[in-house]
């Protein structure tokens, strides 16, 4: 286990590893809290129905335009979760009215972001606790973008 100290001017402060309870909780703290995945604005949550299987768990724009993916796990992942980021990937590319809807239904959109709808990309991003090696292996020989984040939580009394 890892240790994690916070050091201010007045103290340093040991800071407990703190999993998340559930992958729900995991969600809702990456999705409220903008500044984790500050240059993509998230659209929405859970995304269902479509012409897709699965539900994506978050779907957002980058600033360059991009449509991205956005796929949680509150355990460790490895390779396997490739082929289901994928499927959603795929959804997006060959749904861009689907994505455009959630878009125009989202309030409080950014002036600033421009979205062409004929021709965006898609990236796809991985948050989990520990990704292991071997996810690394295989999301290079994929052509879309994948970012992989290691997200934890660091705990110190109500903090």
């Amino acid at each position: 286990m890892a240790n994690l100290f916070w050091k201010t001017k007045q103290e340093t402060k040991s800071l407990l590893s703190t999993p998340f309870k559930t992958e729900e909780e995991f969600e809702k703290i990456i999705y409220s809290t903008p500044e984790i995945l500050e240059d993509i604005f998230l659209i929405k949550r859970q995304v269902r129905g479509g012409n897709k299987t699965g539900v994506p768990d978050i779907v957002g724009v980058d600033n360059d335009g991009n449509v991205c993916i956005i796929e949680m796990k509150n355990i460790t992942v490895n390779a396997s979760i490739i082929p289901q980021v994928l499927q959603y990937a795929f959804w997006a590319e060959t749904n861009p009215d689907s994505i455009k809807s959630l878009w125009l239904e989202c309030e409080n959109k950014p002036d600033e972001l421009s979205i062409s709808w004929d021709d965006f990309q898609v990236r796809i991003i991985i948050i989990e606790p520990n990704i292991l090696k071997s996810t690394l292996d295989i999301v290079d020989k994929i052509n879309y973008q994948v970012d992989l984040i290691e997200v934890n939580r660091w705990v110190e009394g109500d903090n």
